[in-house]
């Protein structure tokens, strides 16, 4: 049984995949006692920067809990991880796709291709991307950072003694940053975005230490992201142009990049002071959703298929019915694949590699 703090994690966890789907079925403008909440779902970019924190804390975690570090244990248990579930997300988008196209449809073998090897990006909105999102699942973009973040922490962990490890994280983000003004593209991206996912490292070194999370504990990295911060302020002061070519400018480049950024810094002060508060009221507004853990990454990658772009109930005169009913069966379907499914062929191939996962 995971300790209350973990625990959390997975509430938090199961949140953030649930908000994102929302985020993007919801209308902008939904009025209650003639006050718009619906600005309350527009931040979808910051629920999925919260799942790279968490990411950073658990594959920490993990690794400091696993006695065998050797890189074909880390790389077979991150692999079947993503991949397994994976694909049949890529299976899903094909039928959809040839479902709303009514016949079989081009399966676009090299954006695929593009996607198993996690080179993907939002291409619309972002300069230099290798290849786009399969079958228009934008969300699919952070799966290249998570990815690529799992080798980039492996990398460092096995050839950067201890001692020295985040100040070679450190230096490493921030020249990415630096480039990043210069020429933006897919690996000087993904190295900068890795200063996001090693908060939830940084985090977790305290946490297995039994430090105490304080202000002071987190006041050198503070200063690594606010250079970052300051280094894509400058970008989006010299790039400002761009945000009129795009009609969702806070989402695009330059601008994105920096709302990341900005709400990790924020998020990472936030978690200290709720801590400080003994998380009050954490239990009664997001610990439900820990029962969402087990199956939120399925939720997160096939909620576009399933309900955000779902057309198989249409005949439903009713859309709060309707989309009640798409909610619901991506439920059952994530929890279909993510937990029976996916535990099942795990076994099987821990069992037939004779591996100790």
């Amino acid at each position: 049984m995971k300790n209350n703090k973990l625990q959390k994690l997975e509430a938090i966890r199961g949140f953030s995949a649930l908000y994102v789907v929302f985020f993007h079925i919801l209308p902008q403008k939904i009025y209650f006692l003639g006050i718009n909440v619906g600005f309350l779902f527009r931040f979808g970019q910051e629920a999925v920067i919260m799942f790279l924190i968490l990411s950073g804390f658990v594959i920490k975690y993990s690794w400091e809990k696993s006695e065998d570090k050797s890189f074909k244990k880390y790389f077979f248990k991150r692999f079947i991880r993503i991949y397994i579930p994976l694909f049949f997300i890529f299976i899903l988008a094909y039928c959809a796709k040839s479902y709303t196209e009514g016949g079989l449809v081009n399966p676009n073998w090299t954006t695929l291709l593009g996607n198993i090897f996690m080179l993907q990006d939002v291409i619309s909105l972002k300069p230099n991307v290798i290849t786009e999102t399969y079958m228009g699942n934008s969300v699919l973009w952070s799966l290249s950072y998570e990815w690529w973040f799992y080798m980039l922490f492996i990398f460092f962990s096995k050839k950067i003694p201890a001692s020295k490890l985040n100040f070679w994280v450190n230096i490493c983000t921030i020249t990415a940053a630096v480039s990043y003004l210069i020429y933006p593209f897919f690996i000087n991206r993904i190295v900068m975005f890795f200063a996001i996912f090693w908060i939830g490292v940084r985090l977790a070194e305290t946490y297995l230490k039994g430090e105490i999370y304080t202000f002071k504990s987190i006041k050198k990295y503070s200063y690594v992201l606010l250079l970052i911060i300051a280094l894509l302020s400058i970008n989006l002061y010299i790039n400002f142009e761009y945000t009129k070519t795009y009609d969702y400018p806070l989402v695009a480049y330059p601008f994105v990049a920096l709302r990341n950024f900005v709400f990790a810094f924020l998020a990472m002060y936030g978690a200290i002071v709720w801590n400080k508060l003994h998380w009050v009221g954490f239990e009664k507004f997001f610990g439900v959703f820990r029962y969402l853990a087990p199956f939120s990454y399925v939720i997160y990658i096939s909620h576009h298929y399933l309900v955000t772009k779902a057309t198989y109930l249409r005949f439903i005169d009713n859309k709060i019915i309707e989309y009640t009913l798409y909610v619901l069966v991506m439920l059952l379907f994530s929890y279909l694949i993510e937990v029976i499914i996916y535990g099942k062929i795990k076994k099987q191939i821990i069992s037939y590699f004779s591996i100790n996962y």
